[in-house]
């Protein structure tokens, strides 16, 4: 099975799709954060604690973090990789909370990596706004995997005036960076 994901995860059809997918998700996000008002925040906050969703993409995240693991393990302990990621997600849903937010964190970690690598690998690609916006991405992503519940304070932090419109153009601007990189990297192997 870990070759299978080692396969998977190291395919050249994955930056594509994961760059699409991403900019859809931030786009979505960023409505969802324009959405909030004081009647439903107590709704919406509940994001965070999305148990069957925060399973499903940490299940994700924590198969694609086998291949990366497998470089700094003894090749004998290869086999107990995969086990290891059932019996962790078993754990999961048992022990932990904010599971949604969790995964969420561990997804934008990865993904910040794998766009940030991707996109200085081909000529014309990266710039500085693309490895500044996937610094901020990552280190949110740093940042919920830590403070998982801070998902919720974003959201009730849609409230503020001040500072309401912050985190919806933030991913209105990264979701149209990543659009654009998926349209460039599709017409630059077409």
């Amino acid at each position: 099975m870990t070759d299978f994901l080692t396969r998977f995860f190291g395919n050249a059809f994955l930056f594509p799709v994961l760059v699409f997918l991403t900019a859809a998700m931030a786009a979505v996000f960023s409505v969802y954060l324009l959405c909030v008002k004081e009647s439903n925040t107590e709704k919406l906050e509940k994001i965070s604690r999305w148990k069957i969703p925060g399973m499903i993409l940490g299940v994700f995240v924590l198969a694609w973090c086998i291949p990366h693991a497998m470089p700094i393990l003894p090749v004998s302990l290869h086999k107990f990789l995969f086990p290891l990621l059932v019996a962790a997600v078993v754990c999961a849903w048992f022990t932990l909370d904010h599971l949604f937010s969790r995964a969420l964190g561990g997804y934008m970690i990865l993904t910040a990596h794998m766009f940030l690598r991707e996109t200085y690998a081909f000529d014309g690609f990266g710039t500085p706004v693309h490895a500044v916006f996937f610094l901020i991405y990552g280190t949110m992503g740093i940042y919920l995997c830590g403070l998982p519940y801070r998902l919720r304070d974003l959201i009730r932090l849609e409230q503020k005036r001040g500072i309401r419109w912050i985190f919806p153009v933030y991913f209105l601007l990264f979701a149209a960076i990543l659009l654009s990189t998926g349209i460039r990297y599709l017409r630059y192997f077409s």
